[in-house]
């Protein structure tokens, strides 16, 4: 199925006559391919360093727009001539492509900003972004609004912004490369999560990270409102170093401060200046884990603001069914809960993970993309009985449970890492697949690294296999 989307023929003054290069053909590529279409651009370039099948099919997609295509090209030479570059957030600050194009001083934009100038002031959008629980919290608020949701978890902005009529309302969850190139994206509500060291092999440093996510309220005015999960020191440190120029909105998950939303006597409760009361008990939420309730009450605030009931917001929080591959139970067996949560790809949502969870036989490794798993060295000697390393960041993992005393196997794979989990865990235990690392050492996704534990899981019930055992 073709990834391209559908976009409005309109001029953009901001794009007449400039020669456009987009670097990359993925998803975010071929949708800002898709929204330059009509808006009086002279010529436009598009650059992969990659040339499979699926790269060449959309290539032969920009070429049938009139594009200028190179694959498996890394020289920015080609750029020649270009003066404005839509950047795909595979791409790091350091990459040939990049780097040469911002050094020939080309203007770098995100997708999502492209999609951005493309509506023209038209939708309301809300924002979210943070280390951590972005994409729950998205759908959480997209449902609490009726809205459609896009952005880094699922289709492109110029998908929904960059059409005739775009929706009256979009929720867009933004990582920090999309937002490291976005000068005048305009979040009507800016949502910041947490904030704690990660992809430091794209960004210099965490200064950049940190920079980064501030931009979802850096084109803020006066009426908009940066929503600010307090709890998180990370979060915390980022409003101090870049002050919102809206309205903060805190959110704890104590008791609510007077304009924000927080918890009391077991209920999510709002204190805003139009919607003050009780929005949901926790008892009726699908999860009691501290991370979803603190993405539950970023959410809620976010929708409340944004126009939605409380009423509304309490009853969609409350139907929630969170996504695959967070903190997801795959089976109990023998009294032993088996938890497949791939999507922390970083040591702080590993963390968060382990906290919540008192005996635990921990999988975790992968691609450690620059950080530093020491943070976790303190959860190890009073949750964790086993770690079971995996993956290119194996030694790490290994390392970080030999200082904190706690034994552990090296395993290689997801498959031998559940065998051994199983030969091990105890009734009581939680077997805990929390990699605090990317997947791209051994998976193409995290999706796919946790479909990976959930049929080795399944695979243990084969007679043949307990046979084996």
């Amino acid at each position: 199925m073709s990834t391209d989307v559908v976009a409005a023929d309109a001029a953009v003054p901001e794009l007449v006559g400039r020669r456009v290069a987009v670097l990359g053909l993925g998803l975010s590529g071929a949708a800002a391919l898709a929204a330059l279409a009509g808006t009086g651009v002279e010529a436009v370039v598009a650059v992969d360093t990659r040339d499979t099948d699926a790269v060449r099919a959309s290539g032969e997609r920009a070429r049938a727009r009139g594009a200028t295509v190179h694959l498996g090209c890394t020289d920015p030479a080609v750029l020649d001539g270009c003066d404005l570059a839509v950047t795909s957030p595979g791409l790091p600050l350091a990459h040939p492509l990049l780097a040469g194009a911002l050094a020939r001083g080309l203007e770098g934009w995100s997708e999502p900003e492209l999609a951005w100038r493309r509506a023209s002031g038209r939708t309301q959008l809300v924002a979210i972004t943070g280390t951590n629980g972005k994409t729950t919290t998205t759908e959480l608020a997209a449902a609490c609004l009726d809205a459609p949701a896009g952005g880094n978890l699922g289709p492109p902005l110029c998908g929904l912004l960059a059409v005739a009529e775009p929706p009256p309302t979009v929720v867009a969850e933004l990582s920090s490369f999309q937002l490291r190139f976005s000068a005048t994206l305009r979040a009507h509500v800016g949502v910041l999560l947490n904030l704690a060291p990660d992809h430091l092999d794209w960004h210099p440093d965490l200064a950049d990270y940190a920079a980064s996510k501030a931009r979802v309220w850096a084109n803020q005015q006066g009426e908009d409102a940066a929503v600010i999960f307090v709890d998180d020191a990370g979060a915390r440190q980022v409003r101090a170093t870049h002050p919102p120029p809206a309205r903060v909105v805190p959110v704890t998950l104590a008791a609510p401060p007077r304009g924000g939303v927080g918890v009391a006597e077991d209920t999510l409760v709002a204190r805003l200046p139009h919607a003050e009361g009780p929005i949901a008990a926790l008892a009726d939420l699908p999860s009691d884990e501290p991370a979803f309730l603190a993405d539950a009450a970023c959410a809620a605030a976010a929708a409340l603001i944004a126009g939605a009931d409380r009423s509304t917001v309490g009853a969609r929080l409350a139907a929630f069914r969170p996504g695959p591959h967070r903190l997801e139970e795959v089976a109990v067996r023998r009294g032993v809960r088996w938890i497949n949560d791939s999507k922390a790809t970083n040591p702080h949502a590993a963390a968060s993970a382990l906290a919540a969870h008192p005996s635990v036989v921990w999988i975790a490794g992968g691609l450690l993309k620059g950080l530093s798993l020491d943070a976790l060295g303190e959860l190890l000697p009073d949750r964790v009985r086993l770690v079971l390393a995996i993956g290119e960041g194996a030694q790490a993992v290994a390392d970080l449970a030999a200082r904190a005393q706690v034994p552990v196997r090296h395993a290689g794979t997801i498959a031998e890492a559940v065998l051994l989990a199983a030969q091990h865990a105890e009734p009581g235990d939680t077997v805990l697949l929390s990699p605090a690392a990317a997947s791209f050492d051994q998976f193409a996704s995290y999706a796919a690294r946790g479909e990976a534990f959930r049929d080795a899981v399944a695979a243990l019930d084969d007679p043949a296999r307990e046979g084996a055992r």
